[in-house]
């Protein structure tokens, strides 16, 4: 991936199709928002945990181990993800969530953007191709993206925070990458998944600089809580984090309880998981190697680093919202399959509506609740997310193997 050069205003400006894509994209936003104002739905149950608990935090309550909003509503990242929430928390409710909500606006409409020029920069399209293609990837997304509306989650944050990383590093400033590194644990320890490819691409000042932002990070609470106040609650996180956890081989959307559930009959163990870690590592290592012969350079990859991203809700326990981490992959496969030509190109498209259906129909007022509970805890959503991945990696090695025959 080459960097993009014009800046997000320019495309706004020089690109009436993207123009439009966001004002149509801010206009269903928030009709969304006044639909579930007039209905009573405009909780954002997610935004509530956070602001409570920052209010919980400055005010010196209690953080963990408490409901806040709604009975599953329990507070469960580090004490220092508390602080960007305190400008918000000093505002009415209603006034911090509409702000908040209208963060999330501008955050999706920006995202959708971005990708589609970092994806296929600066293209030479046919008439209506550039149109389909962001009305697709919006469309496969739009269940996900309405869900992080109606809840108020930091999912997105962190998703864009994850590209804003990717963006340090291929342009080698490696410091800066590992700072942001470190406050992306700080919110979710799932993104520890990156350490490995890291190493493999000799990142060690990212890697330094993010023990240094951690550490910062832990101790900055102590400013507010006092030494003694930040060590108990920090004890008290590595608690509510174990009681999210649950059995690996009986969480459904990870492969190993689609595996245990689909193939074992629910008599998979500790050895399941074990064995498909290790099958996993190896077939992104081989993804890795063959990469790096073709391609013959260090490069942070797109389509290897964003892999990694899509694969944690495959991996750990989360809850369904975090599949929306596939965003950069699922706008990188459609793209792909428009403006590239690529071999069996029927297969995926294929295999992509599959993927589409538990993606973007899983909402109860489309499909019932009993469906949408298939969905969610009968494995369809990690099976699906699973086949994303599949389409990407076939798609990247072919790209690469093009790209290598053109150089030589």
């Amino acid at each position: 991936m080459q960097p993009t050069t014009p800046s997000f205003a320019d495309n706004l400006r020089n690109d009436k199709t993207v123009g439009k894509f966001v004002i149509i994209a801010g206009l269903i936003c928030l009709g969304y928002y006044f639909l579930e104002l007039a209905h009573h739905r405009a909780q954002m149950a997610d935004f509530r945990v956070y602001y409570d608990a920052a209010n919980a935090f400055i005010h010196d309550t209690q953080l963990y181990g408490k409901a806040f909003g709604v009975s599953s509503g329990f507070y469960k990242y580090s004490p220092f993800a508390c602080i960007p929430f305190i400008p918000l928390a000093v505002l009415p409710y209603s006034v911090a969530s509409f702000i908040y909500y209208l963060i999330i606006v501008a955050a999706i409409c920006w995202f959708m953007v971005k990708l589609f020029y970092e994806i296929h920069p600066n293209p030479e399209w046919k008439k209506g191709k550039k149109s389909w293609a962001l009305f697709l990837v919006a469309l496969f997304m739009a269940d996900h993206l309405e869900r992080e509306l109606h809840l108020g989650n930091v999912n997105l944050f962190l998703l864009i925070l994850t590209f804003a990383i990717f963006d340090f590093l291929r342009k080698n400033k490696n410091k800066s990458a590992g700072i942001l590194f470190g406050v992306l644990l700080l919110f979710k320890p799932h993104f520890l998944i990156l350490i490995p490819y890291f190493i493999w691409k000799k990142k060690w000042t990212t890697l330094f600089a993010s023990m240094g932002s951690i550490l910062v990070g832990i101790l900055l609470p102590t400013l507010i809580k006092g030494y003694q106040g930040n060590i108990q609650l920090h004890a008290e996180w590595l608690l509510a984090m174990k009681d999210h956890n649950v059995k690996l081989e009986e969480s459904p959307n990870t492969m190993y309880g689609i595996v245990n559930h689909f193939l074992l009959n629910h008599h998979g163990g500790l050895w399941l998981i074990g064995l498909l870690l290790l099958i996993t590592a190896g077939l992104f290592a081989l993804f890795l190697i063959r990469n790096k012969r073709v391609e013959k350079n260090e490069d942070i990859r797109f389509s290897e680093y964003f892999l990694l991203i899509a694969l944690i809700p495959n991996l750990t326990h989360t809850d369904t919202e975090h599949f929306m981490w596939s965003w950069p992959l699922i706008a990188y496969v459609i793209i792909s399959l428009i403006t590239t030509q690529i071999r069996h190109k029927l297969y995926y498209i294929i295999a992509m509506f599959f993927a589409f259906i538990p993606y973007c129909v899983n909402s109860p007022d489309i499909v019932g609740k009993q469906i949408r509970f298939l969905f969610d805890e009968g494995g369809l959503l990690g099976t699906a997310n699973i086949l994303i991945l599949i389409c990407a990696v076939l798609i990247a090695l072919e790209q690469s193997r093009k790209r290598h025959l053109v150089v030589a």
